[in-house]
C-alpha cells in the first residue's frame, strides 16, 4: 500500500500517544509501516532516522487478528501472540525513544558547534 505524508499526520498523534503511554495498547503492523515510511522519506527525525531503520524493518511480523481459541492449545497460541505483540511493541518504543534521543543530541551538536 502506497503511504503518503497524510498517513504520517494521521497516525502521529496515536504514535505518540503510545510512545509516552497515554495509550495501553500496543502498536500496530499498520504504524510501524508508517514510521518506517516516514524515516524513508525523511518526514521524521530527518538528520538520524537512517541509523534506525533497519531496526524497524526487521520487527517480528505478527498475526494482529483477535481469534477466540477454546482448547487449551489454542489458548497457548494466543498469549503466544499476544506476548510477541507486546514485545515488538516494546521494541518500536525502544527505537523511538533512542531516535528522540540522537536527534536532540545532532541538534545540540549544530546549535553548540560539536
Amino acid at each position: 500500500m502506497t503511504r503518503t505524508v497524510q498517513d504520517v499526520k494521521f497516525a502521529l498523534h496515536t504514535i505518540m500517544d503510545k510512545l509516552v503511554g497515554n495509550n495501553s495498547e500496543p502498536f500496530n503492523t499498520e504504524e510501524i509501516e508508517v514510521l518506517i515510511f516516514a524515516f524513508e522519506s525523511h518526514i521524521l527525525f530527518d538528520n538520524v532516522a537512517h541509523k534506525f531503520l533497519s531496526s524497524l524493518k526487521v520487527l517480528p511480523e505478527v498475526h494482529e487478528a483477535d481469534m477466540e481459541l477454546e482448547d487449551k492449545a489454542g489458548e497457548e497460541e494466543q498469549s503466544y501472540q499476544e506476548n510477541l505483540i507486546k514485545e515488538r511493541s516494546d521494541m518500536v518504543k525502544a527505537i523511538l525513544l533512542t531516535v528522540v534521543k540522537e536527534n536532540i543530541f545532532h541538534d545540540m551538536k549544530i546549535r553548540l558547534g560539536a
